[in-house]
C-alpha cells in the first residue's frame, strides 16, 4: 500500500499508467464485450432496453455531476495548494455545469433523451433500478469515506467513458437511426472525456495530471479497504452491473 511518500515523476506516472491499464481491462470485460453492449452495437437490443438504461443512467450523472462540487469544497485546502491544480479542476465543472449554456451538460442529457422518446420528466425524474444505484452510491461513499486520492482514482473511468460515448453515438446512428444532432449527450461525451475543447483539457487528462501531481508530493496514503486500484476498477464492475440490471428487468437474455 502506498503511504505518502513523495517520489519522482517517473515513479508516478508508471503507477498512473498502470492505473489506467488495469482500469481499461476490466472495463473490456464488464462493460465493452457485455452481452447489452454487444447487441447494442448490432442493433437487436429492443429501444424498451435503450430507454430504461438512458433513465437510470440520467439519474447516475445527476449525482456524479453534483458530486463534484462537494469534492472541490472537500478538498480545496489540498487544490489551493498548486493553483493549476486547481484550475484544471475548476475547468472542468465549468465544462460539466456551463456548457454549452447554464445548468450544462443536463441539457444535451435531455436532448438525446428525447430524440429516444423519453420525456424531460422521464430523464431527470427516475427511480433507479437496484444494479444501477450502485454506481452513484459507490461514488458518494468514496467521496465522504475514501482518501483524498481514492476520488480521483474512482474517476478515472472517464477515459473508457469516452470510447463508450463513441460506441453508443455509433450504434444510435447506424443501427436506430437518429442523427448527429440528436446524440448530441455522446458527441460531447466523446470530445470532453478525451480530447481538448474550447480551452479546456480533456476531462481524462485532468485526471491524470492530479493523480500524478499527487503521487508526486506524497498525497497518496491508501487506506484498507480502499486504495487506487480498488477505487479505478469497482466502477468498471459497477456500469457491467448496471447494464446486466437493465436486461434483467426486461428478461433480455
Amino acid at each position: 500500500m502506498l503511504e505518502g511518500k513523495p517520489m519522482s515523476h517517473e515513479e508516478a506516472k508508471k503507477i498512473v499508467d498502470d492505473l489506467y491499464e488495469k482500469m481499461h481491462a476490466r472495463w473490456k470485460e464488464k462493460v465493452t464485450d457485455s452481452l447489452f453492449m454487444r447487441k447494442l452495437k448490432d442493433g437487436s437490443l429492443p429501444m424498451e432496453a435503450l430507454r430504461l438504461y438512458y433513465r437510470n443512467w440520467a439519474s447516475f450523472v445527476l449525482t456524479i455531476n453534483t458530486l463534484g462540487l462537494a469534492v472541490y469544497y472537500k478538498q480545496v485546502d489540498f487544490l489551493k495548494q498548486d493553483l493549476k491544480l486547481m484550475r484544471m479542476f475548476a475547468s472542468k465543472l465549468v465544462d460539466e455545469f456551463g456548457k454549452p449554456e447554464p445548468p450544462g451538460h443536463i441539457l444535451i442529457l435531455v436532448r438525446t433523451g428525447q430524440a429516444l422518446g423519453l420525456t424531460e420528466r422521464e430523464v431527470l425524474d427516475t427511480r433507479q433500478l437496484p444494479a444501477a444505484r450502485a454506481l452513484g452510491d459507490f461514488h458518494k461513499v468514496v467521496v465522504w469515506d475514501g482518501a483524498l486520492s481514492d476520488y480521483w482514482a474512482s474517476v478515472v473511468w472517464e477515459e473508457a467513458m469516452g470510447y463508450f460515448s463513441q460506441d453508443w453515438r455509433d450504434a444510435l446512428m447506424k443501427k436506430y437511426n437518429l442523427d448527429l444532432k440528436q446524440v448530441v449527450y455522446y458527441t460531447t461525451h466523446y470530445e470532453a472525456d478525451l480530447k481538448e475543447h474550447e480551452g479546456t483539457a480533456s476531462h481524462a487528462s485532468i485526471v491524470r495530471g492530479v493523480l500524478e501531481y499527487m503521487l508526486e508530493k506524497g498525497f497518496v496514503d491508501e487506506r484498507v479497504g480502499y486504495g487506487l486500484e480498488y477505487c479505478a476498477v469497482t466502477p468498471c464492475d459497477l456500469n457491467g452491473v448496471m447494464l446486466q440490471g437493465v436486461l434483467d428487468e426486461l428478461g433480455i437474455r
